[in-house]
């Protein structure tokens, strides 16, 4: 997902998981509600099959979403989900994508929808099997299903856990179990690889992740929090009433970040610029030189890039440990 100087995409990385079928001889999803709750399914837990169907799930509004074949026909409203789905093998059953679904190249190609205040009606004519909505969704979901689109409502995931959480989930509304758990493996392995190193690590430093110049950040309580979490970083947004907040000039320069990690490197957050904001020049992370521009895209997405981004963060911050 792109992010941007202005509010809205900035406000940001909400994480949306749109999940559509098609025509093609797909079964339509049958949606129920449920007591509240995180993804889960009620069927047993041990990995699923393509024999594994009808498969209920239950989404993060509580919502039972019953498929009785692997989705077949995609529509994702999140690059995230886009990416996962790639990466699964199960390119091929997504028919639409939103516009900032970039990646892989053949994400490109595909025929797009809107990612703020997606249309149902346009959606309709796509003639889905499953819909999966994310946060900044959440407000279309009933118009969705009101027209009848089979929605799964996923909130973005809060930690690194959470995306490969959502690797696996993906992967059985598709039928791609197997190759959904050999990736979620290959990650959890690169993300142990990295944790590893920093065992003996008491206290890291701090840091202000900027996701534009208007200052809005990522709290712990995201995957891009959990991401520093992991790294052991001190994140000055510790207490945000939001999950991506807005803090003031003052309270950045109260945090005293020791490294600045600059989302918005591609949109004009550049180390030189942020130097010369006022009062910032006592910052640490300033006086040491410590203002990294890193690659929004693999960052900002809950992907299966957020593994990279991980990695690259690791050496931004321990460059001793990780050369």
């Amino acid at each position: 997902m792109r992010v941007s100087r202005s509010v809205a995409s900035a406000a940001i990385v909400f994480v949306v998981v749109a999940l559509a079928g098609c025509s093609g001889g797909a079964s339509k999803a049958l949606v129920t509600p449920t007591a509240s709750g995180t993804p889960t399914a009620s069927t047993p837990t041990a990995a699923a099959t393509a024999s594994a169907f009808p498969l209920t799930l239950t989404d993060s509004g509580g919502a039972a979403v019953t498929l009785k074949a692997p989705a077949k026909a995609i529509v994702s409203h999140s690059p995230g989900a886009t990416e996962i789905l790639f990466a699964i093998g199960a390119g091929s059953q997504v028919i639409a994508a939103d516009e900032f679904s970039d990646f892989p190249a053949a994400a490109k190609a595909l025929k797009k929808v809107k990612y703020t205040d997606p249309s149902p009606e346009a959606e309709v004519a796509l003639q889905p099997d499953l819909v999966i909505l994310a946060t900044n969704q959440k407000a279309v979901i009933e118009p969705f299903r009101r027209l009848g689109l089979p929605v799964f409502y996923n909130q973005e995931p809060d930690s690194l856990e959470g995306v490969i959480a959502n690797v696996r989930l993906l992967g059985r509304a598709t039928g791609r179990t197997a190759e959904a758990e050999t990736l979620a493996t290959q990650m959890k392995a690169r993300i142990d690889a990295v944790t590893s190193k920093l065992t003996d690590v008491q206290q890291g430093p701090k840091v202000f992740y900027e996701l534009s110049d208007t200052l809005f950040t990522a709290a712990p309580n995201t995957f891009i929090g959990g991401m520093l979490t992991a790294l052991k970083a001190r994140n000055i947004a510790q207490g945000s009433a939001s999950p991506f907040p807005q803090l003031t000039a003052e309270a950045v320069i109260a945090g005293a970040p020791e490294v600045i990690l600059l989302a918005d490197a591609k949109f004009g957050g550049a180390p030189e610029k942020v130097k010369t904001r006022p009062g910032w020049s006592s910052l640490p992370a300033v006086k040491n030189d410590r203002l990294h521009p890193i690659e929004a895209d693999v960052v900002n997405r809950p992907g299966p890039r957020i593994v990279e981004g991980l990695e690259q963060t690791a050496k931004l911050l321990y460059p001793e440990r990780f050369r």
